[in-house]
């Protein structure tokens, strides 16, 4: 196994390529208007999830999600910009596409990584809304260090699992 086998995702074609994805796609995430995702993106793919999921774990909570907030006696979580796992999923899909895997590959690559932050953020933001009804005082540690750094670090656990099959599908051309 050689040392620039194991060095290919990290080439300068890699890092801009991945660059390049992750830029295009934060600055178009940027354009969407803010009361389409308070209203509409917020609301029906974060709010009503998670109430639901708050009101399973808690049955006698009463719980209600209005636009981009979920409310409960003494919680009161707003779902902003950047809370909906937008930051891991736009890094997943550029460092997937960055690899230049086949397309089904990719394709497929993107589509669990899409399910994985999708399912790491709902779990997020129902820790987070429990958090601040019964100890407030952890809410911003877990929430702006310990939560995202977590998400991070299981996103790259994804991406090197994905990527595992091109590194060695790669290596065995090189040998050959």
């Amino acid at each position: 196994m050689s040392s620039t086998a194991r060095a290919a995702p990290l080439s300068a074609s890699f890092i801009a390529l991945f660059t390049g994805i992750y830029t295009v796609l934060y600055l178009g995430y940027s354009m969407i208007p803010d009361e389409f995702l308070r209203d509409d993106v917020y609301y029906y793919g974060i709010v009503c999830p998670s109430r639901l999921l708050i009101h399973w774990l808690a049955p006698a909570l009463e719980v209600v999600g209005v636009q981009n907030r979920i409310l409960s006696p003494g919680v009161q979580l707003s779902i902003v910009r950047g809370c909906d796992g937008s930051g891991v999923a736009f890094l997943l899909i550029g460092a997937i596409c960055a690899v230049r895997a086949g397309l089904r590959r990719t394709a497929l690559g993107i589509v669990g990584a899409l399910f994985l932050v999708y399912v790491l953020n709902q779990l997020r933001i129902v820790t987070l809304f429990f958090i601040d009804g019964w100890r407030p005082s952890w809410f911003t540690p877990l929430h702006v260090y310990f939560i995202p750094t977590l998400m991070i670090l299981l996103g790259t656990l994804y991406f090197a699992l994905w990527s595992a099959p091109a590194a060695d599908s790669r290596e065995s051309t090189a040998a050959a």
